[in-house]
């Protein structure tokens, strides 16, 4: 009888170990997968190199990309601008005024970030008034909070500006990451959530509506972005895949059809061309494609709210943003699928093959 217990206690232990190895197996296949999956930019590599072989031509070449080049944007503040001493503190210890600028002459405020610095600004601005209907008009402390009321307001714009060129969720926007988005798009709808907000904010600031704009959600919104990471992979990934569109398509522009379509030859060769447009481009790339094209015309409107009229020394990001120009990279995207895809048509109708 105990033979039997250890018996059957010994092939329910093989079970587990059995079970155990085939889960680990499992897993390991499914990381394996993973691994393996090509970015989108290595199938489009792959597209060039099989498109080359079957031409017998080197690989097309492809410059490298490089980050847009973003200027320092210095911050204006009036020559005139004036600092509360320790005695015209003391006068506001009943305004949060107080708190606030005690907060911000601290150590912890003079390192404070991008996104610290412009809530400090838009605080002293809501906070100020409140002050000021308690002290005499004649009094230096009254001269002091008014005068830099007014030089606030005058900044706060400016130091908007500096958030988006400074805070590093927002800097690396318009910087290129190795960084691959999802086949769902994910955090897309998050990120235009952010942004408009972003937008908004500026928008209250530009319109002087200080009392609604609400400071402290900058943190959460730049927290949203951050989690997601999708604007700045959104934008390299339609840098790269138009550079990539246009070599190959000036690639192919120095085929000649007429020969690669000889009717008098079996069209083995094009009908291979025709394989590798379908494995790759067709059914691969240009649904990425449309996918990246989707993000950023919901997206565009938001980038060049915030960042067009943002600094005339930034160049590079202003050819990106500018709209109905060619440099736009909505619209140079566009254009680079488009002209690849015409040549494309005509190859299928010079070679007379179907492309089904």
């Amino acid at each position: 009888m105990n033979h039997l217990k250890a018996l059957k206690k010994s092939h329910q232990q093989g079970n587990q170990t059995s079970r155990f190895g085939y889960l680990c197996s499992l897993l390991c296949c499914l990381l394996l997968l993973c691994a393996c999956t090509d970015k989108p930019a290595d199938v489009y590599l792959e597209y060039q190199q099989r498109l080359a072989n079957a031409l017998d031509k080197p690989t097309p070449d492809t410059a490298k990309l490089t980050n847009v080049a973003l200027s320092a944007v210095s911050n204006n503040k009036p020559t005139n601008a004036q600092q509360l001493s320790i005695l015209q503190l003391a006068q506001l210890s009943h305004c949060k005024l107080n708190t606030l600028i005690a907060e911000h002459n601290s150590q912890l405020g003079k390192l404070a970030s991008p996104a610290s610095q412009l809530i400090y600004q838009i605080q002293f601005i809501q906070f100020a008034p409140q002050c000021l209907d308690s002290l005499e008009p004649d009094s230096k402390s009254y001269q002091a909070i008014s005068n830099e009321l007014h030089n606030k307001k005058q900044q706060l714009l400016d130091q908007f500006k500096q958030l988006l060129y400074k805070d590093p969720e927002l800097k690396r926007t318009w910087q290129l990451t190795g960084y691959t988005l999802d086949t769902n798009l994910a955090g897309l709808v998050e990120t235009e959530l952010a942004l408009q907000s972003l937008v908004n904010l500026k928008q209250q600031i530009i319109q002087q509506q200080y009392a609604q704009i609400d400071s402290q959600a900058l943190y959460p919104l730049l927290a949203q972005l951050r989690q997601f990471n999708f604007n700045q992979a959104l934008i390299s990934a339609v840098r790269q895949q138009t550079q990539l569109n246009n070599s190959t398509s000036n690639f192919l522009a120095n085929i000649e059809l007429s020969t690669l379509c000889n009717p008098l030859k079996n069209k083995r060769q094009a009908q291979i061309l025709s394989n590798v447009f379908k494995k790759y481009y067709l059914q691969q790339l240009q649904p990425y494609q449309a996918q990246l094209s989707g993000a950023l015309e919901r997206l565009m409107p938001l980038y060049q709210a915030l960042w067009q009229d943002s600094s005339p020394i930034q160049p590079q990001l202003t050819a990106l943003l500018s709209p109905a120009q060619p440099s736009n990279i909505l619209t140079a995207f566009k254009e680079s699928t488009k002209t690849h895809v015409i040549w494309w048509q005509k190859f299928y109708k010079t070679c007379e093959i179907s492309p089904i």
